[in-house]
């Protein structure tokens, strides 16, 4: 319990640090629509999820399954050449993407950049981290982690408020940023040999990149939807995102741990589960504590910020059963299984999301998504993975037997 904790806490202060700084620049700067660069470039982190999904996490796993000992630093040195250019298209057409939002680039073309940018730097530095976690390191990370999100916090902040010049406050933090990363890389560097297998890492992650790719497009699209109804659902959505995405990143040590263990072949069904909704009572509760608080903060419409809220809050409640099983799937028995179930349900949530004429439909497609994936699997552990758990309970039966002779 104590290490998914440690991961997921790590992976709290990763996310919510960043929308601190969103909080506390819009206060400094005495201008509320900063908050609302949060919701503008959130599809775009989706990004983030591919890349980290492929040429970190799959690396990491393909290095375990396969034991490839070049795995890992190829993953990392593809994952960096990768992202390098796939950020570089967002920004390159910064103030059409804003129009594409339905937002004034004039207002948001600064912060924009600098969101986008971060992102880019949080594909590197986690290219390094899941490398710790992986590597049993979680406290070594966590520093790392607090580190990287305080320098974040205190330059954009300090910066911002000392130069008049914004885009001067925003390079010098990014500045600042990649040097870390840098000394990062070559603290963990290790010599290994170029080679173009880090295909292969798309096995290990199929079902999560396939599921990536499509949140991108349900909020590219359902987000444009959803800030057409007014500022108030730009609002509503801002405050949520913010009071409910740093818990959802947190949730990600439960798939992380999952993978981690049946990697290494110490996988256990009931406690994984146990401590998996250890952790969630911990995320729901902040989720709605930190809404509650923000909601008073700010003039918004109650019914849209609680309407929202809810959806989030009923997909947290069954998001750790799916997502153990779908790893003990992706990895154990069947990718293939794992990606065509995954990618139909992507698919129902991605034509509610898009076609639905309300500003709900990117809640209504995550719900009915959540619901249905998790009776999906639940049916295919009655099926199949009663007899996996016996084998289980099988072999540790005869490692006994071997202890006693």
């Amino acid at each position: 319990m104590k290490r998914v904790f440690r991961i997921g806490g790590g992976l709290f202060i990763y996310s919510i640090i960043p929308i601190l700084s969103w909080i506390t620049l819009s206060f400094v700067l005495k201008d509320s629509r900063i908050i609302n660069v949060f919701s503008i470039i959130y599809p775009i982190q989706f990004l983030w999820s591919i890349l980290r999904l492929m040429f970190a996490s799959g690396a990491n796993i393909r290095k375990e399954r396969e034991k490839d000992p070049n795995a890992v630093w190829n993953g990392i040195f593809w994952g960096t050449i990768f992202a390098a250019i796939i950020f570089a298209i967002p920004l390159v057409f910064v103030d059409k993407f804003i129009l594409f939002m339905g937002q004034d680039p004039a207002v948001y073309r600064i912060y924009v950049i600098y969101a986008i940018a971060l992102l880019f730097l949080q594909v590197l530095f986690s290219l390094i981290i899941e490398k710790l976690y992986f590597e049993d390191r979680e406290k070594t990370a966590n520093i790392h982690l607090v580190a990287f999100n305080l320098i974040t916090f205190v330059s954009i902040v300090l910066l911002s408020w000392l130069i008049p010049n914004k885009l001067i406050a925003v390079l010098v933090t990014l500045g600042i940023l990649l040097i870390y990363i840098i000394c990062l890389y070559v603290w963990q560097f290790k010599k290994f040999k170029i080679d173009f297998k880090f295909y292969r890492n798309f096995r290990y992650e199929s079902a999560n990149i396939i599921s990536s790719l499509a949140m991108l497009i349900i909020y590219l699209f359902g987000f444009k939807i959803a800030f057409s109804a007014g500022p108030e659902f730009l609002a509503g959505i801002s405050i949520v995102a913010l009071c409910t995405d740093s818990q959802w990143d947190s949730l990600g040590a439960i798939a992380t741990i999952a993978k981690i263990d049946i990697s290494k072949g110490r996988y256990d069904f009931r406690k994984e589960v146990k401590n998996a909704y250890a952790y969630l009572s911990v995320a729901v509760t902040t989720s709605v504590a930190m809404t509650i608080g923000l909601f008073f903060a700010n003039q918004v419409d109650p019914r849209i910020v609680f309407s929202i809220l809810a959806f989030q809050v009923a997909d947290m409640l069954v998001y750790p059963y799916r997502q153990i099983l779908s790893a003990f799937t992706q990895i154990e028995y069947s990718a293939t299984l794992n990606t065509i179930i995954n990618l139909s349900f992507e698919g129902i949530r991605t034509v509610l999301s898009v076609f639905l004429l309300t500003p709900y439909c990117t809640q209504i497609g995550q719900i009915v998504q959540g619901v249905f994936t998790c009776v999906v699997f639940t049916i295919i552990r009655i099926v199949k993975y009663r007899i996996v758990d016996k084998k289980l309970v099988v072999m540790k039966k005869e490692k006994k037997e071997d202890l006693i002779f």
